[in-house]
C-alpha cells in the first residue's frame, strides 16, 4: 500500500501548472462565477465558463477564483480581485493561497499567516507553515523544530486567530466533517522515532486513539489507514470496514477510490467492488463526475460508472474544475468542456 503521506501538503488537491504562474485548483462558488486563469505571451487574464475573455491578459501570474475572488501576481507581488477586475487586496505578498472558509493563507518573506477579505490579518501571530481553514479552524507549525523536522509542533486556531487545541502534532490534516487526521510521537529514544495516527476531535480528544502507522482524513465517511500489514477504510470508531489488498489506494471522491495494482488503475465503490476494473496507465480521482485516466492513446474521462465521456487523446489532462478542465493536444493547450469542446484555447 502507498498512501503517499509524503505528499501530506497535498490534501488531495490537482494542481496543474501551465506556464509558470497559472493554478487550477478545486476552490469556487460557482460554474457562473468563476474565473478560469489563460496564459498569453507570458502574461495572464481570466474566461468564464463559457469560453469569453472577461479579463485581458495583463497579469504575471493568476489562479482560478475561489469565493469571489482571484489570486493575481503584479510585478513580484500576489493579491486578489474580483470579477470586475477590481483590485480587492493590493498586491503585497511573496505567495497566497485561495480563500476558503472566508480566509486565504499569505506569505510575507519566510513566514505565513491569514487575512480576511479586506485584507486584514484576521491573527498578529506569524507562523512557519499553514493549512488551509476547513470547518473553521485550520492547522499552524509556530516552530520549525529540530530532530529531523518531525518533534511536535503542529496545532490549530480558530477563524480568531486564536489557538485552540495546543501544537504538539507532529502533522495535522485540515478538519473533515468533524474530524482530523494527526500524527504523534509515541516513543523517542536518540534517534529512534516511532509515531502513530489517530483521528482527533474539534474540542481535541481522541476520537480514535493513535495506533495506526499511516491515516488519512474521512472522506465520505471513510478514512483510509495502516495497521501493520492491515490497510483499507476504517469508520469514526476505528474499525476496518473495508481490508484491501492493492499497491496504492486513495481516499473516497464521489462514493469511488483510485486504487492501482501492477501498475494498472481502476475504481472501487465502497463496497470494495471494482466499479471501473483495473486497466488504466494512470487516474485521478473523480471531481464533477468525471475522472482523468490514462491509455496508450492518451489521457481521457470516465464517467462514475467507467463509460468513456472523452475519447483518450490529450498529451496532457487536469480534472475538471467547475464545467472546464485544461488540456493539451498536438501541442495546443487550453480548456475544454465536458462535451470535449474547446471553449478556449491558445
Amino acid at each position: 500500500m502507498q498512501l503517499q503521506l509524503s505528499h501530506w501538503l497535498k490534501l488531495g488537491v490537482f494542481c496543474l501548472l501551465v506556464g509558470s504562474h497559472v493554478c487550477i485548483v478545486d476552490q469556487g462558488f460557482g460554474q457562473e462565477s468563476t474565473m478560469f486563469p489563460i496564459p498569453d505571451d507570458g502574461l495572464y487574464g481570466f474566461i468564464n465558463v463559457a469560453g469569453e475573455v472577461i479579463i485581458e491578459p495583463k497579469y504575471y501570474g493568476a489562479r482560478i477564483s475561489s469565493e469571489g475572488l482571484a489570486a493575481v501576481k503584479s510585478g513580484d507581488l500576489w493579491g486578489f480581485v474580483d470579477i470586475q477586475d477590481s483590485i480587492h487586496i493590493k498586491p503585497r505578498f511573496s505567495a497566497v493561497h485561495s480563500f476558503t472558509d472566508g480566509v486565504a493563507r499569505v506569505q510575507s518573506g519566510k513566514y505565513w499567516t491569514y487575512i480576511d477579505k479586506s485584507g486584514e490579518q484576521i491573527t498578529d501571530e506569524l507562523f512557519t507553515a499553514t493549512l488551509d481553514f476547513q470547518e473553521g479552524m485550520a492547522p499552524v507549525r509556530m516552530r520549525s523544530g529540530t530532530l529531523a523536522g518531525v518533534e511536535p509542533k503542529w496545532g490549530y486556531i480558530n477563524i480568531e486567530g486564536e489557538m485552540v487545541i495546543p501544537d504538539k502534532y507532529v502533522r495535522a490534516f485540515p478538519f473533515s466533517d468533524g474530524i482530523a487526521a494527526v500524527e504523534v510521537v509515541r516513543k523517542l529514544v536518540i534517534v529512534n522515532l516511532n509515531t502513530r495516527w489517530g483521528l482527533l476531535s474539534q474540542n481535541g480528544s481522541w476520537v480514535v486513539e493513535p495506533e495506526f502507522h499511516a491515516l488519512r482524513n474521512p472522506s465520505e465517511g471513510l478514512a483510509l489507514a495502516r495497521l501493520g500489514k492491515k490497510q483499507g477504510f476504517i469508520d469514526s470508531t476505528g474499525t476496518f470496514v473495508l481490508e484491501l489488498d492493492y499497491d496504492q489506494i486513495f481516499s473516497f471522491h464521489q462514493q469511488r477510490a483510485r486504487v492501482s495494482k501492477d501498475g494498472l488503475w481502476g475504481f472501487i465503490d465502497r463496497s470494495g467492488s471494482e466499479i471501473i476494473p483495473l486497466g488504466y496507465l494512470r487516474a485521478d480521482d473523480f471531481s464533477d463526475g468525471v475522472a482523468v485516466v490514462l491509455t496508450n492513446e492518451g489521457y481521457g474521462y470516465v464517467d462514475l460508472n467507467g463509460i468513456l465521456m472523452i475519447p483518450p487523446q490529450f498529451s496532457k489532462a487536469s480534472t475538471f474544475d467547475h464545467g472546464l478542465a485544461w488540456v493539451t493536444i498536438k501541442g495546443q493547450s487550453g480548456y475544454i468542456n465536458k462535451g470535449g469542446e474547446f471553449v478556449w484555447r491558445q
